[in-house]
């Protein structure tokens, strides 16, 4: 993945056999409105207790080890399409919760013709039992596959390889050809997970009365999840749903999630050792089996309408509940509206008449707070506003709920720490995920990237260590050989050094020639446009100048010329977290916005420099 401060990020892992110190403990409650029925975890130990229609559970103490998702399961369906709603009311306004719950079966001669492009994640990550969970995912989704259905697959790791140009038929011989390409996948290299995207997407719209079903098989262990979520809000077309389907005991859940949700799809997520039939005959069925589309919303009653998330519908799949959070701020009562189309052609309507006078289920508005930050997160996959960020900060402080610019913090009147002692960076190395191969993430990375150092920490008790190697940012911004020495030794401050062969950094030179996804750096050529500096607040006269230099060497080719501001902070030689103040901007190119963005984040800060920097660029276009 492009990240440029990947080795900062990235926390060590345990070696295999061994464990952290830590444990973890949860406790779920269940109230959905109507009886739920069948709870069960394919992943941990839980202790049940019924009350009513609540259901409350707890995490086994057998199973408290951090190295896997919590996957909990339960039916709520009938032999109908059902709907129930739960509300609260407090001080914040009147919140809602709308469940649409599907029948538990639905006829086949209601599906959809369709076109099929598997998107299939060959990485390393994916090496022994996901690769060959999704293999037989694979093989069971081309043989259950309509009569009138088309399909091709895609598949990407550091490169993007295709079975087709473009769907084919569902005949016999192509289904063969499929299989047998599906055999011979291999998992190795880096999640480059972008291009994958970028060439299903480019596929042309799919015929009048046909379906296009993008479906993404993946881990999704990768971190520009922000940069392939904006490109799915540009590039897909009206006709087509994007699905993804996680394998693995600790998946990507927020990247498959927010694809589904804006390709107006759904997501599955299955561990490497559940059973590979009934898993894939559930996801089949969902996405065969749209039960509503072009669901609508409408409000009967007085005072203003209620602020409904997600903004826009998406479908009702088989065995998917959907679920709609509102929020009325003046509490009036009123009759909400449900309408769809039916998969038969008929017309699907349901009334619910919302009253806020009791307390209702106190989660409830938590629930509405989480799906506004969704919404307002998924507005700024592209480039961070100024507005947005506060709206996000605002909803997650009413809420009291943790978002990206919102942290709890524990306070403990017990004082442990040394008022009058510097502080101290540690790296805490994590558990490698269940069922992830350790030689196909982390030991392969060892194997490729050269000894130059090595770090080597005691546990508590001093009778264990762990090792890991310190590798170089994923691809930086064409630093100079001793931008990235220094780079290198401000890293290594905080630890105890092992030089493993010294001569590997005897010249700064030799040192940079080792360090993978390094370019020279560019020279600065005739542009099309030209940037300036107009202002900058936060920086000193050096630091400005640095930034001056380093922002000449950017190739912008996009014909636009205005003003962009943004506002950063930097320390420790570090840009964080860049935002758009979009009033004040009055270029709006969000292709343009993004480039110099990702520029500045790898821009090499003086360490004199500390604290928010506000940044005015104009874009001139020359004669």
């Amino acid at each position: 993945a492009i990240v440029p401060d990947a080795s900062r990020i990235n926390p060590p892992i345990v070696p295999p056999d061994t464990r952290s110190a830590h444990d973890i403990g949860v406790t779920v409650e269940i109230d959905a409105g109507i009886p739920v029925s069948n709870v069960r975890s394919t992943s941990h130990q839980l202790d049940i207790e019924h009350e009513g229609q609540i259901v409350r559970l707890k995490l086994g103490k057998e199973d408290t080890i951090p190295n896997k998702d919590l996957i909990l399961r339960y039916q709520v369906a009938g032999d109908n399409t059902q709907a129930t709603v739960l509300t609260q009311a407090d001080e914040r306004g009147g919140h809602f919760a709308v469940y649409l719950i599907p029948a538990l079966e639905y006829r086949s001669n209601e599906i959809v013709a369709k076109d099929v492009v598997f998107l299939m994640d060959t990485s390393g990550s994916q090496h022994g039992d996901p690769l060959r969970k999704c293999q037989e995912l694979m093989r069971r989704f081309i043989n259950g596959l309509n009569p009138n259905d088309t399909f091709t697959i895609i598949d990407f790791s550091n490169t993007t390889q295709q079975l087709s140009a473009a769907p084919l038929p569902n005949t016999a011989q192509n289904r063969a050809l499929a299989i047998n390409y599906i055999n011979q996948l291999q998992a190795n290299g880096g999640t480059y997970l972008l291009p994958g995207i970028q060439a299903v997407l480019k596929f042309p719209e799919a015929p009048a009365g046909r379906l296009r079903s993008i479906v993404l098989l993946t881990d999704g262990y990768i971190g520009n999840e922000n940069e392939i979520l904006a490109e799915v809000q540009r590039e897909l077309k009206s006709g087509n749903r994007l699905y993804s389907f996680g394998v693995g005991s600790s998946v990507n859940r927020f990247l498959l999630n927010r694809i589904a949700e804006i390709g107006r799809g759904t997501s599955q997520i299955v561990r490497q050792d559940e059973p590979t039939e009934e898993v894939a005959e559930k996801f089949f069925r969902q996405i065969n089996n749209p039960v509503l589309t072009d669901i609508q919303i409408s409000w009967d009653g007085t005072g203003e309408a209620p602020i409904i998330y997600p903004s826009i519908a998406p479908d009702l799949f088989a065995e998917q509940p959907l679920v709609l959070f509102g929020r009325k701020c003046d509490r009036t009562d009123g009759n909400l509206s449900i309408t769809g189309n039916a998969a038969s052609g008929n017309q699907y309507e349901k009334t619910f008449n919302l009253n806020f006078e009791e307390t209702g289920n106190s989660a409830i508005a938590q629930l509405w707070g989480r799906a506004r930050i969704k919404d307002l997160m998924k507005e700024m996959v592209g480039v961070e506003t100024k507005a947005g960020v506060e709206a996000v900060t605002d909803t997650a402080l009413t809420y009291q709920l943790l978002s990206q610019y919102t942290a709890f913090v524990a306070v403990s009147d017990d004082v442990r720490v040394n008022p009058e002692d510097a502080s101290l960076s540690m790296q805490v190395p994590v558990e490698m995920p269940e069922g992830v191969s350790y030689q196909g993430t982390v030991g392969s990375m060892f194997t490729s990237l050269p000894p130059v150092v090595r770090q080597r920490r005691r546990r508590d008790s001093g009778s264990h260590h762990f090792e890991s190697f310190l590798a170089p940012p994923s691809r930086p911004s064409a630093p100079s050989p001793s931008a990235y020495v220094e780079r290198l030794v401000e890293q290594l401050d905080d630890f105890d050094i092992t030089l493993i062969d010294p001569s590997l950094v005897e010249e700064e030179h030799e040192l940079f020639t080792l360090a993978e996804g390094y370019d020279h750096a560019p020279t600065p050529a005739s542009l099309p446009l030209q940037l300036q500096i107009v202002s900058v607040t936060g920086l000193d006269a050096a630091a400005t100048l640095a930034l001056t230099q380093y922002l000449q060497q950017l190739n912008l080719s996009v014909g636009f010329s205005g003003e962009i501001v943004f506002e950063f902070s930097v320390q420790r030689g570090r840009v964080k977290r860049i935002v758009l103040d979009e009033k004040a901007s009055t270029l709006k190119d969000t292709a343009l916005i993004e480039q110099i963005k990702r520029s500045l984040l790898s821009w090499q800060v003086p360490k004199s420099a500390t604290g928010t920097v506000r940044l005015t660029l104009h874009i001139r276009l020359l004669a």
